[in-house]
This record gives structure tokens, sequence and C-alpha cells, in this order.
């Protein structure tokens, strides 16, 4: 079997070819691509736990892996310790869990305000509608981005993380996508810094943090730009998938639904199993530094190399029925949200959005129904999931 990341298909159903490749495969090479990868739990978890050998600063996505150059930047998806922990200090008191846990009321105000707009409706489109429209405004007000331009960082991103069939590399227009959203929180920066108000952007324009010798360092208005085009566009994509993939997953499995409307207790569990099925970020790339031997296979150093995290989160080894979805399951996922030094900074207002989601879902469309023959998958480059989910709601 090949495993493909970037075909037009494969994310509509990989769990087979994922399966062959934890039993048969757990050290996968892909002659075709160039890259290796690791399918087992176990050995997931000690990849990323392995920052040293498994290494972000060559990129994330194939494309970049392939270049097999080393990055500098203030982005801290692609930066190692200890240099990414001393930056991951400025935000990370804003998305801790007590912290995401007083941001409820605003959740809560733009995910209803977004249903309210549908009521009434028949039939729409649970992703194209509503699950792609809300996620992004609430970061980028966390960000400090002003109503009205936030959907336009929704379309940036969307754009630049497309690529085409059997193609890792980004598109002409996703360049352009990226360069334009770049330049625009550029200019964002530079306006925090002339009139701060109390938000994240510009909060990094005046927090400091310590270098290599304790010496204390400003961000540049270009790091701020590189660390919030990240932030924005990993919080627009991830619930979005996340609810995409989780309305599917109960319209396929109708008994869990049930279980939902008679105890909406049960959504927060609901959400982890959610996340532990189809995860939205199936993969994460690293590049090894040295040369890694398992299961009697040798991973060269300086290998791209993809830590499958839609296998790992249905290990059997793990995971008892790993393929069957149950929100009673109990547990919490170690790897969909990464692990580690990389673990997401936002996986708890992630799991805030899907669990208000939800509660609108049941409240306001307890009898919705899929139309299979609509459902349109995005192809990007490591995140899997729904475009477009029609659904019909009288």
């Amino acid at each position: 079997m090949e495993f493909n990341p970037f075909s037009d298909v494969f994310f509509d159903d990989p769990y087979e070819t994922y399966r062959w490749m934890r039993d048969e495969a757990p050290v996968y090479h892909s002659e075709r691509w160039g890259f290796y990868a690791l399918s087992r739990h176990e050995d997931v978890v000690a990849a990323h736990r392995d920052w040293e050998t498994f290494s972000s600063a060559y990129g994330i996505t194939l494309d970049v892996l392939s270049m097999r150059t080393r990055l500098d930047s203030k982005m801290m998806i692609i930066m190692d310790p200890p240099e990414h922990d001393r930056l991951r200090k400025l935000v990370r008191q804003v998305f801790t869990r007590r912290a995401i846990a007083n941001l409820e009321p605003l959740v809560v105000e733009v995910i209803t305000s977004y249903a309210e707009e549908l009521a009434g409706k028949d039939s729409f489109d649970l992703v194209a509608d509503f699950a792609a429209l809300f996620p992004v405004e609430i970061i980028c007000s966390m960000l400090g981005v002003p109503a009205g331009e936030r959907q336009q960082i929704r379309l940036w991103t969307d754009e630049f993380l497309h690529r085409e069939q059997n193609d890792p590399n980004i598109t002409e227009s996703g360049l352009i996508a990226s360069a334009e959203m770049f330049e625009y929180m550029l200019e964002l920066a530079r306006e925090k810094r002339r009139a701060p108000d109390d938000l994240i952007m510009s909060r990094l324009a005046t927090a400091t943090y310590d270098d290599e010798d304790g010496v204390a360092q400003y961000l540049t208005d270009e790091d701020i730009s590189s660390f919030v085009v990240l932030l924005a566009s990993a919080g627009s994509e991830t619930v979005t998938k996340l609810v995409g993939n989780g309305v599917v997953a109960f319209h396929d499995n109708p008994d869990q639904w049930q279980r939902v409307l008679a105890d909406p207790e049960l959504i927060p569990g609901a959400v982890e199993e959610m996340l532990r099925l189809n995860p939205p970020s199936q993969y994460q790339g690293r590049f090894t530094t040295r040369d890694v031997t398992l299961h009697g296979e040798t991973i060269p150093a300086g290998s791209p190399t993809v830590l499958v995290t839609g296998a790992a989160t249905r290990d059997p080894r793990v995971h008892e029925r790993p393929d069957v979805f149950d929100i009673t399951r109990g547990g919490t996922t170690t790897v969909a949200f990464g692990y580690g030094s990389h673990s997401c900074l936002g996986a708890w207002l992630a799991r805030l959005e899907a669990r208000v989601t939800f509660q609108q879902l049941r409240e306001r469309w307890p009898r919705f129904e899929i139309d299979r023959d609509g459902l349109r998958r995005v192809t990007m480059a490591n995140v899997a999931g729904y475009s477009h989910v029609p659904a019909n709601v009288g």
C-alpha cells in the first residue's frame, strides 16, 4: 500500500492505509516523495518528546522539509527549544485553561450570533454557512484584528494551505495570499505600537523575552506578524474541521447523537472522541538530526519525517475498538493537538468552541440530516476535513 498524503481522495478514508502502516510498516518510507512516517501511538509520542532528534526548525510540511534547510524564523511552530519555549511564554498565559474559561461569554455570543442568522431555514451548510465563519471571528477578536476584516484572514488562510492533487508545494495564489496576510498583519502590528489596546498583538509589542545570554529582547514588527499569522490561521482552521468532522460522525452514528440529545453533559467527552476519531491535523512534519532505528528500520539523519496523528489516535495498542465512535469512551486525546513542547496553544479554546457549537446544534437543530452527496473535503497541506457539509434541519 502507499501512504500518499497529496492525493485528492486520500483523506476521504485513510484508515485502512494507516492500519497497514501500523502493522506492516511502522517505519514507512516513501521513495516517491522522499519522506519517512511513524504511525504507532508510542512512536509518535516519543518523537514529539524528542525534539532534539525530530526537529521542527526545518519546517513542518513536506514541501518545506524537502528543502532540508534550517529556517530562521520567529514563528513558534518552526522553532525548537529553548528558543521556542522563550517565545511561547509570551502568549501562553492567554491560552491557559483558566484564561480560556473566562472567554466563554465571548465564545457563546459569537457562535450564537451566527446560529441566529440561520434561524428559520430548513437547510443550510453546517460548515460553509456556520462553522467556517465564527472561529476566525473569535481568534481575531482576541488578537485585535478589527471587526469587518476578520473573514479575509480565513480566506487568505484557506488559500495558502490549499494544495493541488499530487503536488506538495504551495500554489502561486497561495504564495500571494501568504504574502498579503503577512503584510496586513505587519501593518496592524505597527498600528498597535502607535495606538495599543489590551489585546494579544499589543501585548506582543511590549513584551520581552530573554535570549540565550539572559538579555531582554523585544519582538520586531516582522516577528509579531509571523507570530500572529500562525495564531490566526491555526485558530480559524482547527475548529472548522473539528466541527465538520464531528457532525458527519454523529450523522453516521445516530445512536451517539441520541445520547447527546438525552444528556448534554456528554458533549465534552464527545468532542474528545471527535478529535480521536478524525483529528483535523492528520500529521506533523519533523526533520531528523541523527540516524534513528525503530522496528529494525533506520531513518537516516537529514530525513523529512511525518508523525501521523490520524494513525496514532486509532492505534489498537492504545484504544479498544479504535474505529468505533463512542462518546462515552472517556479520557482525553494525547496527540490530536500535538504533544510535548509543540502541543497546541489553542487546544482549550478549540474545545470550548466545539462544545458551545454542539450545544447550539442540540438546542436549535436536534433532527439534522447530512446530505452525503454534497459533502466536499478540503485538499490542504496537512489538514483534513470538510469545506461543505449540507444539512436538512427542518
